[in-house]
């Protein structure tokens, strides 16, 4: 799964079917991480909104600096108590 690229300007939502991972447990709740701490109000990218389904979670992100490239993880809790974390990396470039 790759997310490709994003423009500074653009607000877009990025998303994750964790169906394969939970087996018989849905997700029970959805947490988003920018480069491994929770979403700092300062940053360059920014968190819009996040939401979950009991299989799919979804985080909306605005902005972000040219050239760079995020470190963004979705961390869930699922029904039966496990945890888990997806990684991906963002790159901001003009389109």
């Amino acid at each position: 799964m790759t997310w490709g690229l994003k423009d500074p300007d653009a607000i877009r939502d990025f998303g994750i079917n964790w169906t394969a991972d939970l087996g018989t447990s849905t997700i029970s709740s959805s947490t988003w991480l920018l480069d491994g701490e929770a979403w700092p109000v300062d940053a360059d990218l920014v968190k819009v909104a996040d939401s979950h389904t009991t299989t799919n979670t979804t985080v909306r992100l605005s902005g972000g600096i040219v050239g760079t490239s995020y470190l963004v993880t979705n961390h869930i809790v699922m029904s039966d108590g496990e945890e888990d974390d997806f990684s991906q990396k963002l790159k901001i470039k003009e389109r």
